[in-house]
C-alpha cells in the first residue's frame, strides 16, 4: 500500500488492465447491491433486526475477497509486464520507439 501511496503523491497515474477494472466495477455493484439491501425501506423497519443467515453473508464476502484477488493480481501481472518492458536493456530506438537522439 505505500507503494500506491507514493506513486499518487509523485502523481504516477498506473492504468488498470480492462478484465481487473471489470472485476473492480463489478465488487463495486455487488457491494452497493447488498448496502441497498440493508437499508430500512420504511421508518418502521429501522430499528428492526436483519436477519441474514451466516452461509449468505459468507458468500458475498468470500465472492468480494474473490473478486479482490483477481483484480489485484491482474494489475500486479501488469505492472510486472510493463516494468520488464521499461528496464529492457536495448535503447528507445532499437525498441522501435522513434530515431535516436541527435
Amino acid at each position: 500500500m505505500n507503494d500506491a501511496r507514493h506513486a499518487a503523491a509523485a502523481g504516477v497515474c498506473l492504468a488498470l488492465p480492462e478484465q481487473a477494472h471489470s472485476k473492480l466495477a463489478q465488487l463495486r455493484d455487488h457491494l452497493g447491491l447488498l448496502a441497498q439491501m440493508t437499508y430500512a425501506v420504511t421508518k418502521e423497519e429501522e430499528d428492526e433486526l436483519l436477519e441474514i443467515r451466516r452461509s449468505v453473508l459468507g458468500t458475498c464476502f468470500e465472492m468480494a475477497a474473490v473478486q479482490l484477488e483477481d483484480a489485484l493480481h491482474a494489475v500486479e501481472h501488469a505492472n510486472r509486464t510493463n516494468h520488464r518492458s521499461s528496464s529492457s536493456p536495448l535503447r528507445g530506438e532499437d525498441r522501435g520507439e522513434g530515431p535516436p537522439s541527435p
